[in-house]
């Protein structure tokens, strides 16, 4: 009975996968020549070559995971796994607000002081950000994730006593998303902000004529909401994931779980890839390349 339901879980946690390693593995392409190819690179690029090679770690971790967990429960191979996936997870994060934090600087039209200074320092604010909270959750994991396990700390005679007190250890790390996820939250509410009151300057001036800035406000959005539905997806089914790991352990409800966690690295990969011209135009480009090869 738990077969007929973990099979077809892993038939679309691997559909998933496959999808985000094309759709990553484009983006790191794409970006990392493009980066290269200007003297002085871009932040663009740079973000997006960031973002993709995180999701692209995170989709093996989210793998391994679910292929091995089921034999080796509790060893402390999968506990540094589960930290390491928590990092990965937050930096995933930080990149994927960046990006909109570039999107509400190129895009968002204000002339407020506060929002010129904030322009001005965005770059300098957001690495301190993410190197400051990168730093104290890798000094929490240090310090309590990875100790090893003293008899005298617990019950010794309950099942996975470290296994189980590791991962409230990492269910507590993820609340460190709070503050890149409040930016990427805020940074959306200004570029929704910005729209509306381009909207309503440009309502009578644009009639019948097409508006560019309009059409990339709200290209921009539909990507940022695409975005946000997969993140809450995920952090939702995150604690269920990691619950479902204690004892007794539930194997169907990590499958469930972590199959709909997989869909965040997977599809917003395709969502960036249908959003921009450019890498819709690489990714066209390779897949003909690919059927040409393929024929011959």
């Amino acid at each position: 009975m738990q077969f007929a339901i973990l099979g077809p879980l892993m038939v679309v946690a691997v559909a998933e996968f496959l999808i985000g390693l094309v759709g990553n593995g484009v983006l790191v392409v794409w970006s990392f020549v493009g980066w290269v190819r200007k003297c002085r690179g871009s932040s663009f690029n740079l973000i997006v070559l960031g973002l993709a090679g995180c999701r692209l770690l995170l989709q093996c971790m989210i793998m391994v995971d679910l292929f091995l967990f089921p034999i080796s429960q509790g060893s402390c191979w999968f506990l540094r796994l589960s930290a390491s996936w928590a990092v990965v997870s937050q930096v995933s994060l930080w990149f994927a607000t960046f990006l909109s934090l570039f999107y509400c600087k190129k895009i968002a039209t204000f002339e407020h002081p506060a929002y010129l200074w904030l322009k001005r320092r965005a770059c300098g604010l957001s690495v301190g950000c993410v190197l400051g909270c990168l730093l104290i959750n890798l000094l929490l994991i240090l310090q309590k994730g990875l100790k090893p396990y003293s008899p005298s700390q617990g019950n010794s005679s309950q099942a996975y006593p470290h296994s189980s007190r590791h991962y409230l250890y990492i269910l507590q790390f993820n609340a460190g998303s709070g503050l890149p996820f409040a930016v990427f939250l805020i940074s959306s509410g200004v570029l929704i902000v910005s729209l509306y009151r381009h909207h309503k300057k440009m309502k009578v001036h644009t009639a019948g004529r097409n508006d560019a800035q309009a059409t990339a406000h709200i290209t921009v959005l539909k990507s940022l909401v695409c975005f946000l539905v997969l993140y809450l997806v995920y952090i939702v089914a995150s604690p269920y994931s990691i619950i479902a790991k204690l004892p007794p352990v539930s194997l169907t409800h990590m499958f469930i779980s972590e199959t709909l966690m997989a869909a965040y690295p997977s599809l917003h990969s395709v969502i960036l890839i249908t959003g921009n011209p450019r890498v819709k135009q690489a990714c066209g480009r390779v897949l003909r390349k690919a059927v040409r090869a393929c024929r011959a």
